[in-house]
């Protein structure tokens, strides 16, 4: 490895070890902080390696069409809105309030991108993986500000809204500020990064579908910009080509499927178990799959089944042990698979179900308990 590739691992190193200090060992990291931490790292850069400034003039044309696809992404998504209506935006849009809320995101973008182009300005593939990994714990330490972990299910949320459209739009900026340069990267992230603070309404997809448009809207860019800017390619290189868009393709496919699963969009849907209350059926960190439509048809339920259902907002996973109809409605009592569990004392109705686990998944979700209970011990 180069000399000044080594130096941008050492510090890309460092900023992996703050973030990772800030998701152990606090709960909430001021954007003022991280911002202030991507400045100080950004300047030793400098001190270190030097800045190669963007030629604006000929970076004038493609940042016009940066702003032109950015905002034609943004105008495609209202239209579509009107098929799933509108929300009110839950910012502040007073003059004051609007100022409030920009500016320590423009800050933040601001550091970040300078720092990223540092990262990313010596073509140095392995410095340029490390730079995804780095912006994705930055986001993850500015998002934690937003989240209460109370629940294993919030890391669930947290992961498909936050972790993997983060995993997205990192790519994409990374890939952008190698090829060219800081300009078109601070653009790009401070239109896609403050226009939600600035206009009034919302598109209403819901959080998991916005996810999937937040995922798919970097390498949307991606394509587009690498298409416009590359001009007619020859036969050959378009052929080389073509195994990495189909693993592109691949991959987003899967995140989307993987989100939907998450989600609850689908009949079939996937929970990490996150007590030991259903031992040894069910241990911590096994990943059960739940068939909802057992939600809209009790008469189908028996007891030995393995319910989930809701009591309060809190998920449980149990044995049902009884089932009592009674004028058509269902009364369903339930207990916990550990020995030294008594009868739960609840009684489970029909709007309380979630589905029937139908399989589990062993161990597949202790990285989640783990996140979990590392995430939720200031909570």
């Amino acid at each position: 490895m180069k000399g000044n590739a080594l130096k941008i691992l050492v510090l890309e190193i460092v900023c992996i070890l703050f973030s990772l200090i800030c998701i152990i060992f606090t709960s909430k990291v001021s954007e003022y902080i991280i911002s202030i931490f991507l400045f100080m790292i950004f300047g030793i850069s400098i001190f270190i390696l030097g800045f190669k400034k963007d030629n604006y003039s000929k970076q004038f044309k493609k940042l016009a069409f940066v702003i032109f696809i950015n905002f034609s992404i943004l105008f495609l998504t209202y239209v579509i809105g009107f098929l799933s209506g509108f929300a009110k935006s839950a910012y502040d849009r007073s003059f004051t309030g609007i100022i409030s809320n920009i500016f320590p995101v423009i800050l933040l973008v601001i550091s970040s991108e300078l720092l990223r182009y540092q990262f990313c300005e010596q073509k140095n593939r392995v410095n340029l993986i490390i730079s995804v990994i780095v912006f994705v714990l930055i986001d993850i330490v500015y998002s934690l500000n937003f989240y209460d972990f109370t629940d294993n299910f919030v890391l669930l949320k947290f992961i498909c809204v936050t972790i993997l459209p983060s995993i997205s739009k990192n790519i994409v900026l990374s890939i952008f500020s190698k090829k060219y340069g800081y300009s078109i990267t601070l653009i790009y992230a401070l239109i896609m990064g403050v226009y939600e603070f600035i206009v009034p309404i919302v598109p209403n997809y819901g959080e998991y579908i916005s996810s999937i448009v937040l995922i798919l809207v970097p390498i949307f860019n991606l394509q587009l910009i690498n298409f416009y800017f590359r001009g007619r390619k020859r036969e050959d290189t378009r052929e080389k080509n073509i195994g990495s868009k189909i693993f592109i393709t691949l991959c987003v496919i899967f995140l989307i499927i993987l989100i939907g699963i998450y989600s609850n969009l689908f009949r079939y849907w996937v929970a990490t178990i996150a007590s030991g209350s259903m031992s040894p059926t069910i241990e911590i960190g096994d990943i059960v799959v739940i068939d909802k439509w057992y939600s809209e048809n009790p008469a189908a339920l028996r007891v030995g089944d393995i319910l989930v259902f809701k009591v309060k907002d809190t998920l449980y996973t149990h044995r049902i042990i009884n089932i009592t109809e009674k004028n058509s409605n269902y009364y369903i009592k339930t207990k916990g698979d550990y020995k030294d569990n008594a009868e739960d004392n609840w009684v489970v109705l029909k709007k309380d179900i979630v589905g029937k686990v139908k399989f589990k998944i062993k161990y597949l979700g202790l990285p989640s308990v783990w996140l979990h209970n590392m995430l939720s011990k200031e909570n």
